[in-house]
């Protein structure tokens, strides 16, 4: 340890006299004093709204597994990107649900945008006709089952739309997609369909229609994706200004991220 500690002083006057006496042109480009430019420093700032986000996401994981679903909900408030913030509503309608708060953890649920994770919520909610809400009065108990079933009823159906969306996108027929899928019940699955004709749309470059069917989407998730999508689709054909126009529409800062920087890598290749 006293020799390492030798060698790293040792390291840190070396440093300071190279410092003096070594030319710039002698200095890795990594350890130039230079200015951070402004796309840098967006780049830099949207990291760490990311960064953010997932360790308030997994914070608050971790206070609903302790039990402490006051502390859980509060911290969950501060997370900016829309995905995290739907696996922490996960977690906090799964404890809901298991500390017997069953009208709280129904509409926990009901608030989670993402499929996966609103089913996974669901199926741990089950394991409270077993667990400790199976205490509580059983009207109360039947009436939290059947919220639930309704929830997974809607599901069940929104899901059979979608499918049958993605159908129509697949086979190029956009305007039967964008009209059957506006008549999809659960907003979840609503967006989610939308979201992929709106990506499909942008693939096929027709701009227009992507930009229109992403203005339609009501939840914040799909909808970042959408125009995450597109702006890397515009990017991809040369038309940078008008991806950057769209990219400063992607709300989810880690969405916003990956269009920049696919708008990024596209605006620095030869011709474009």
């Amino acid at each position: 340890m006293k020799n390492l500690l030798r060698s790293f002083k040792r390291f840190l006057g070396g440093s300071r006299e190279a410092e003096e006496t070594a030319p710039s042109s002698f200095l890795p480009e990594s350890a130039e004093i230079r200015e951070e430019t402004p796309e840098a420093e967006n780049t830099r700032f949207l990291s760490e709204i990311v960064n953010r986000s997932i360790h308030l996401s997994e914070l608050a994981g971790s206070q609903a597994k302790a039990g402490d679903i006051d502390a859980a909900i509060e911290t969950a408030r501060g997370i900016g990107s829309s995905l995290f913030y739907a696996s922490a509503l996960r977690e906090i309608a799964i404890a809901q649900a298991r500390a017997g708060q069953i009208s709280e953890a129904i509409e926990t649920i009901r608030r989670i945008d993402d499929p996966d994770d609103r089913m996974e919520a669901l199926k741990h909610f089950s394991a409270v006709q077993s667990g400790p809400a199976a205490a509580i009065a059983s009207h109360t108990l039947n009436a939290a089952l059947e919220a639930v079933e309704e929830i997974r009823d809607e599901k069940s159906l929104s899901e059979k739309a979608w499918r049958s969306v993605m159908d129509m996108a697949e086979a190029g027929d956009f305007t039967a997609a964008v009209q059957n899928a506006r008549e999809i019940g659960d907003p979840a699955w609503r967006s989610w369909a939308l979201q992929e004709i709106t990506t499909a749309q942008g693939q096929a470059r027709d701009f227009p229609a992507a930009l229109n069917s992403a203005s339609g989407i009501s939840k914040a998730l799909y909808r970042s994706w959408a125009y995450r999508d597109i702006a890397v689709a515009q990017a991809e054909a040369g038309q940078i200004d008008a991806a950057i126009d769209t990219a400063s529409r992607v709300e989810d800062p880690e969405d916003r991220e990956q269009a920049m920087a696919a708008i990024k890598k596209h605006k620095q290749q030869p011709g474009e």
